[in-house]
């Protein structure tokens, strides 16, 4: 096995990034949010279900969240390159709270619709469109180098450690005190997050000891030296489709990155519609146990989840190719979708659900170091923006694609879904530029 580009590093302790204080405040307050999510991930799918046993119903609502987060998502990150990352991230919870405790309230009154639903899921994707760009560019401006693979393994994992825990405890709470509950909790949780942000010391900057460290290499020079202008100063700001045009030519020009932003973009497009949307079919149709059903599969991903990602931290010194890694976990990915259509007990689909989000989780954490190693700090918030772009933008058609498939049967949506991502790795597999993807 060769060595991969982690062995230049020097390998520090998992909880080496807990001494910086900023770093501390902002693991602290993300992991109290994220624990909240998991009750509105499973709050908001129930829900919808509850009112319209729709998979079509479930598929639009996601998607109405999704349209506006992907539309958004370049501007997030123009925002977050220009602005602190901190800022947009306290405005984003602010604005958070107030919609889930909104939606809290229509519940306990009894009173839901379908078009509450809607309007709630739009709101909350337009949020989200610049939260999530600002959150994944914040952490290399609060450590060094050296510390950003422990930082994202920290942070990963412990993310997944949640997931692993909150969903069966969300499918419980529901199952106990009803959806409104699920709701209050994770508007409770934005708050002590915006706390934590409020109490970070000094003005967050772009890292510029990060660009020494980083010695970015030939390709990465290239393409940044390929934009139509470099990025802007600190004195003048420039039009936000001047900043995006930069993060796109940076991207596009960097034959590496492009690569693998369009792999993301279509196997993600058979992926998160059909896992998202059939699960909760399964355990609204062909499981026993409803919410709490829901609640075991989600946590079974989360238990996987937390094992991929302590997998780059052990085994740094000895991955493979980063191309050749995700045609691995790819692969992997579209098998186990496809033996999901046809697994008849929760205990089997909760370990399948696992393996998935093992490899998942796997490549978050590879991926995302790459994608930082590969970028400059001034355009990193641009190009996280267009990466998450890629993976979640096509959200809008798989939650389409995946509700009318799981109305019709969910053994089709799984397998025909898991048997195009097989495919779509085997023609991967056989071009040699994405396996030397280094």
């Amino acid at each position: 096995m060769r060595e991969s580009k982690f062995s230049g590093q020097k390998q520090l302790s998992l909880w080496e990034p807990l001494r910086v204080r900023n770093f501390l405040l902002l693991y602290i307050g993300e992991s109290v949010s994220l624990f909240g999510d998991q009750f509105y991930l499973i709050a908001l799918p129930w829900l919808t279900i509850q009112i319209t046993n729709s998979g079509v119903s479930l598929g639009t609502v996601l998607m109405a969240a999704a349209i506006p987060r992907a539309v958004l998502m370049l501007i997030g990150g123009v925002v977050s390159d220009r602005f602190s990352p901190r800022l947009v991230m306290l405005v984003s919870n602010g604005l958070r709270v107030l919609l889930t405790v909104s939606l809290a309230t229509i519940v306990a009154s009894g009173t839901t619709q379908l078009w509450h639903l809607y309007i709630f899921a739009i709101s909350f994707g337009i949020v989200e469109g610049f939260f999530i760009p600002a959150a994944k560019s914040i952490v290399p401006s609060l450590v060094t180098a050296e510390q950003l693979v422990a930082s994202n393994t920290l942070t990963q994992g412990t993310s997944q450690m949640i997931v692993l825990i909150g969903p069966s405890l969300a499918g419980l709470v529901i199952a106990i005190s009803g959806i409104q509950a699920a709701f209050a909790i994770d508007a409770a949780t934005f708050v002590v997050t915006t706390v934590t942000l409020l109490l970070m010391k000094g003005r967050l900057k772009p890292n510029t000891e990060m660009t020494e460290q980083l010695k970015l290499n030939e390709e990465s020079k290239q393409a940044l030296d390929s934009t139509v202008k470099k990025p802007t100063s600190n004195k003048k700001i420039t039009s936000i489709f001047a900043a995006i045009n930069e993060g796109l030519n940076y991207g596009w020009h960097s034959p590496a990155l492009r690569t693998v932003l369009l792999i993301l973009m279509m196997l993600n497009l058979f992926f998160i519609g059909p896992l998202q949307v059939g699960i909760t079919g399964l355990a609204s149709n062909r499981f026993p146990g409803g919410a709490i059903a829901l609640g075991i599969m989600n946590s079974a991903w989360g238990g996987g989840g937390l094992l991929g990602t302590l997998m780059p931290q052990i085994l740094q010194r000895h991955l493979p190719r980063l191309g050749v890694l995700m045609l691995i976990l790819a692969s992997i990915q579209g098998f186990g979708l496809f033996l999901l259509g046809f697994i008849p007990n929760i205990i089997l689909a909760s370990v399948t659900i696992a393996i998935l989000g093992f490899c998942s989780s796997f490549f978050n954490i590879v991926g995302t170091i790459w994608i930082q190693k590969q970028t400059p700090p001034e355009m990193l918030g641009r190009i996280m923006s267009l990466g998450m772009l890629c993976s979640l933008g096509v959200a809008p058609i798989s939650y389409a694609l995946a509700g009318f498939l799981a109305d019709l049967n969910l053994t089709i949506l799984f397998a025909s879904a898991g048997g195009v991502m097989l495919g779509a790795t085997i023609l991967l597999a056989v071009n040699p530029s994405v396996s030397r993807i280094d």
